[in-house]
């Protein structure tokens, strides 16, 4: 395969330049401009039978800051980030040997099987186990340890199998010059795409460590919301779970006492109702698990939920606050306007938002400024777009940007737990039904079978 030189500029500014491999010289271009790279030079390499040597490890060239990054040919590309530049500027990766470079783990594609049907059945990893990960790893970047040596340390601090597997895989990625996301997006069923979008955008702006503490963040309040609703929707599920057992043992001690007398009547205990409620169990379990993995189930999905009165504007405030904080952290880090807004949809975890926001950011190209950029996509809210409006004008977007995400935040979060509450009345109001029904059904049957006595002594 043919190897090419190459000079580029990275998102965050800094000139790199290194060897590629392609079919071709356009195959090679377009390869790194997935990356975020703007190619500045590229050509034939001088000595395509060896091309790493004389290609040195990563020393800033005399003059200005320029790293010398490496690119792996030791597995197949991926889609934006796929060639595996290691940049020896980053402060994160510490040098590898050569060896340790040559092999890696895969970076190609698993099977639809395996990342849409056995993965959200049996492979996912609790959240607080990612929480854990991810803010062990924020904080041991930020207190000034390798990359390496830190997946290096969780993995073996990992107290579930598939975790532990994953992170080493990760380390694997990492010391063979690869992006961590190389490794995190084959594995949809464990890393959304809000993990792998702010881990990509941390990547490539050199904030890691502070994109890393976002997940982390985003994690804990998403373990709190998920806890408040156990927490309301308890009672409910115990009371209906107890009823259940409070009418099988009674009618075991009526069949003992006297077994033709009446019997307490259950919906829950009844076989003909299992009949239906049984397989609409399961397909709705599957529905969820399996089939919002499909990304065309998924938008259809979004989009009612987006529309429904009252829901819909909370879904579609606590995606927009993601989008927002996503958006935010990647201005910061200097990532270009287009791409930024594109990897904020990604991160935002709704298709039917993605979808009004993609098109609408390749007006950035054209000079189109942000405030105007965001009215366009008609997902925003007045107050958002005014202060996007006013960032614009006074230089102070990334602040601004903040406020957006805490006020969408502060808003879904306040008509979450309002949501969560009616579910636990609704669910106890239900458990109340379900349990007088049991109760006059049961005194309706004595009062018939005393009646027929009464006409049948006369």
């Amino acid at each position: 395969m043919p190897t090419f030189d190459y000079q580029a500029q990275t998102p965050s500014g800094e000139i790199v330049s290194g060897v590629v491999f392609g079919t071709s010289l356009d195959h090679a271009a377009r390869d790194l401009a997935a990356q975020g790279m703007q190619v500045t030079r590229i050509g034939l390499s001088v000595n395509p039978n060896d091309p790493l040597s004389g290609v040195p490890a990563g020393r800033p060239l005399s003059g200005a800051q320029v790293a010398q990054p490496r690119i792996q040919p030791s597995a197949p590309a991926m889609p934006g980030q796929s060639l595996g530049v290691e940049n020896r500027s980053s402060e994160n990766v510490p040098p590898q040997s050569s060896a340790s470079r040559v092999a890696g783990p895969s970076t190609e594609e698993r099977s639809y099987a395996e990342t849409a049907v056995w993965g959200p059945l049996v492979g996912q990893v609790p959240l607080a186990k990612l929480f854990f990960f991810f803010k062990q790893l924020a904080t041991l970047l930020k207190s000034g340890v390798p990359i390496v040596q830190s997946l290096d340390t969780l993995a073996g601090q990992a107290r579930h199998p598939k975790l532990e597997s994953i992170i080493r895989e990760l380390k694997g990625h990492v010391e063979a010059g690869r992006p961590m996301t190389a490794g995190m997006q084959r594995y949809p069923e464990v890393f959304t795409p809000i993990m792998v979008s702010l881990t990509r955008a941390g990547e490539e702006g050199g904030f890691l460590d502070n994109s890393l503490s976002q997940i982390a963040v985003y994690l804990e309040k998403e373990i709190a919301l998920r806890n408040l609703y156990k927490r309301l929707t308890i009672w409910p599920k115990i009371e209906v779970g107890v009823s259940v057992v409070v009418v099988i043992g009674a009618n075991l001690i009526i069949d003992q006492i006297k077994p033709d007398a009446r019997h307490l009547s259950s919906p829950l205990t009844t076989a003909s109702t299992w009949i239906w409620l049984g397989p609409l169990i399961v397909a709705l379990f599957l529905f969820f698990k399996v089939g919002l993995a499909n990304p065309r189930i998924k938008y259809n999905w979004d989009t009612i939920g987006a529309n429904l009165p009252g829901i819909g504007k909370m879904l579609r405030e606590l995606s927009t606050a993601k989008f927002g904080r996503a958006f935010g952290a990647l201005y910061k880090g200097g990532v270009p306007l287009q791409k930024a807004m594109q990897m904020s949809a990604d991160a935002c975890g709704n298709e039917f938002l993605r979808a009004k926001i993609y098109p609408a950011a390749r007006k950035l190209e054209d000079g189109a400024g942000i405030a105007a950029t965001f009215t366009e996509t008609g997902a925003f809210s007045p107050i958002v777009l005014d202060m996007v409006s006013t960032g614009e004008r006074t230089g102070n977007m990334e602040e601004m940007l903040e406020k957006m995400a805490d006020f969408y935040e502060d808003e879904a979060t306040t008509k979450s737990t309002q949501v969560a509450t009616w579910i636990g009345v609704i669910l106890a109001l239900c458990v109340c039904i379900y349990v007088g029904y049991i109760v006059v059904t049961f005194y309706t049957g004595i009062g018939q079978d005393t009646q027929h006595m009464i006409n049948d002594a006369g």
